[in-house]
């Protein structure tokens, strides 16, 4: 009787089990030839897997990087518009002000002129009112042509008219007596005055002389009068227009 653990002879290594045989423990038994066992597949698998790991992380780091490198953009065009702003607005600014100081300029040089033109036709104002009263209050007898011509000079034809012509009977009493009258202007103020028309109260120092008048004295008399001149524009001059004794 045969021993049964006594190795077989058909065996060709009984000491090294078969790699086909499934029971052998072998992980390739029965895995045909050139096929990946399920070892190399999952090698396989995990390499394939920590590639896919590696390529998602690189694309993660790229778009990270691109995303900080928009926002870094996009930071520094936010912080340079309110730059921009104040640059623009300081621009803005420096013309504004400019214009206004030159419009400020522009109005003093000209209230300035205006005011220097304003004093210059006040003083003339007072000149015309001063002259035109000594013309008027100075006299000789028989000898008004020479007056009536001074007078039609520098008034109005309206006022000389009237004043020559409500002057004849004072006129006759001067003849009478050979009166002769001086004037001279101690003061001079403008009561009032625009554009055309001018009022001017002249204080003013009258001599009267008279050989026919033993009470006057040959050296004559002084009195003061005051009299109000009127004066009307007759393009850049002024002409007398009334005549008052106040």
């Amino acid at each position: 009787m045969a021993d049964p653990s006594a190795p077989d002879p058909s065996d060709p290594d009984p000491g090294n089990p078969d790699p086909g045989d499934p029971d052998s423990g072998n992980p390739d038994a029965g895995n045909p030839e050139g096929m990946p066992t399920d070892r190399e597949a999952l090698l396989a698998e995990n390499r394939a897997r920590r590639a896919r790991i590696r390529d998602e992380e690189a694309e993660k780091d790229g778009s990270d990087g691109e995303e900080g490198e928009s926002g870094s953009a996009e930071s520094a065009a936010e912080t340079s518009r309110p730059q921009r702003r104040v640059v623009i607005g300081l621009a803005v600014l420096s013309t504004l002000l400019a214009v206004a100081v030159g419009v400020l300029a522009y109005l003093y040089v000209a209230a300035d002129d205006s005011a220097a033109a304003s004093n210059a036709d006040h003083d003339t104002v007072i000149a015309r009112a001063e002259k035109y009263a000594t013309t008027v209050l100075t006299y000789s007898s028989g000898d008004y042509g020479d007056l009536d011509a001074r007078i039609r000079a520098i008034s109005t034809p309206e006022f000389a008219d009237r004043y020559i012509s409500s002057s004849q009977e004072a006129r006759k009493g001067n003849d009478a007596v050979e009166a002769s009258g001086t004037a001279k202007v101690s003061s001079a103020g403008v009561i009032s005055q625009d554009d055309s028309t001018a009022k001017v109260l002249v204080a003013v120092d009258q001599h009267v002389k008279t050989p026919l008048a033993p009470s006057v004295g040959p050296d004559g008399i002084d009195y003061q009068s005051r009299v109000e001149i009127t004066l009307v524009r007759e393009g850049d001059d002024w002409k007398l227009s009334d005549l008052e004794v106040i």
